[in-house]
């Protein structure tokens, strides 16, 4: 078996995998750390493309998420292809009483932005390849097979098959400390012991881009009724349109809850039947819905890991906890965990400690564990309040809705936590940037 060494090995490449090395490559630049990333798919082109039509799913950042992004230097590629959320309106189906926020009204620039995964994964992607090859080697297209951390250093074996490799190729590696990233339904992490809690909601989501006839204007809505919320989030124009009047030139992105008796239905229903479905739930306030695009029916369940952290290790992102998507917070949490992270691997650094040391990765825990518990406690009670059609929860959040409607105090409460303001930015270090090439002669 061939043997290998990296300070730091994150296991997972997607979206929090990704955003986890850039976290830390500022901070491995300056200490001369190495760092693995292990991913399962084939590395992602690192050129961009145009992200046009009505398929792929979206992320709502939140504007505390955009502000950790631009600290490390990545805002500055994304924000081409950022839907600025500039006002949000939340109703409750058949009641008088609803909220609107507006991003003029908190003197921010947005209330929050929405992009597309893929071309958030290219620019990811990108920034590792182009600025990060010097601390961060990716090995794609290769399982890990186990972990362990039972020594001073961690040990992870993975194997790979190559294109032209009759056999798959087993490598050891030893490093410092293990990140797992690898997904809600992590198998390293269940291997090791580390159980989650997990609940079923007896929901599934449907997750479908519709087109619109008219503009949006960066308008969220959040829209709940009696089987479940909807959320209907602004996306950019389609631009790569040959035609100005396209039908699918206006876009949105659609989160609608329903029974998890639907499942089966609801992923066999004719786009006609959807479209008129989505369209009653809402309403028009964004339009009229002319087209779909893929759709996507999954169901739904809120996990927490019981244990995130141990010696040489920690686990991020959806190994570590998966929430409802009524909010959508849980990218914007797992962006969060992981700067948390990368923070406490600051730390360590500064003070010459291995980066594996349990009482650094326990203060990671200790900073994350109350994010953890607000952010998914409150996607689960909104989830469960504004599910019920119980007369008592009814009037209950109509004068929630009121309240914040009409108290600038608790609004402004309400709105700087749901945007990510109400938290200090990680104190980690800017993606490398490669030096300005010069001529021949020393001028740039």
């Amino acid at each position: 078996m061939k043997q290998a060494s990296y300070d730091i090995v994150i296991v997972g490449g997607g979206l929090v995998g990704a955003s986890m090395a850039l976290a830390l490559a500022g901070i491995a630049q300056r200490y001369d750390l190495s760092i693995a990333i292990i991913d399962a798919a084939k590395a992602e082109d690192s050129t961009p493309t145009a992200a046009g039509d009505l398929d792929g799913r979206a992320t709502a950042l939140a504007l505390g998420s955009r502000n950790l992004l631009d600290s490390i230097g990545v805002w500055a590629d994304l924000a081409s292809q950022a839907q600025p959320i500039m006002d949000i309106d939340v109703s409750d189906q058949g009641k008088p009483f609803g909220a609107k926020m507006h991003a003029q009204e908190m003197d921010q620039e947005a209330l929050g932005y929405v992009l597309q995964n893929q071309h958030m994964g290219q620019v990811f992607w990108q920034q590792l390849t182009q600025h990060c090859d010097a601390q961060v080697a990716i090995i794609d297209q290769a399982q890990v097979l186990q972990v362990d951390n039972a020594r001073q250093d961690s040990k992870l074996v993975y194997e790979r098959t190559l294109e032209g490799q009759a056999e798959p190729e087993k490598v050891e590696i030893t490093c410092q400390l293990v990140i797992m990233a690898d997904g809600g339904r992590s198998s390293l992490r269940e291997s090791l012991g580390m159980f989650n809690h997990q609940q079923s909601y007896d929901q599934v989501a449907v997750v479908v881009n519709v087109a619109l006839d008219k503009d949006h204007q960066g308008l969220a809505c959040e829209r709940f009724t009696a089987k479940g919320p909807m959320a209907v989030l602004p996306l950019l124009p389609d631009v790569t349109s040959a035609n100005s009047n396209a039908h699918n030139q206006h876009r949105a992105a659609i989160v609608w809850t329903q029974p998890q008796e639907r499942e089966t239905e609801l992923a066999a229903m004719d786009d006609a039947t959807l479209l008129a479905e989505l369209q009653n739930q809402i309403g028009f306030r964004m339009g009229e819905f002319r087209a779909l695009g893929e759709r996507q029916v999954y169901p739904l369940s809120l996990s927490v890991a019981k244990e995130q952290a141990r010696q040489g290790l920690a686990v991020i992102g959806n190994a570590a906890h998966t929430l409802h998507p009524i909010a959508g917070q849980g990218f914007n949490l797992a962006l969060r965990g992981a700067f948390a992270l990368a923070e406490q691997v600051h730390m360590a650094c500064k003070d010459q400690a291995p980066l594996g040391d349990l009482a650094y990765l326990q203060q990671f825990v200790d900073a994350s564990s109350g994010d953890q518990k607000r952010t998914v406690g409150a996607s689960d009670q909104i989830m469960k309040l504004f599910s019920s059609r119980d007369k008592s929860l009814t009037l209950g959040r109509q004068l929630g809705l009121l309240a914040i409607q009409n108290m600038p105090l608790a609004k402004t409460v309400f709105t700087r936590s749901a945007m990510g303001l109400d938290r200090p930015l990680a104190n980690v270090l800017a993606v490398p940037k490669a030096a300005p090439q010069t001529t021949e002669g020393g001028a740039s």
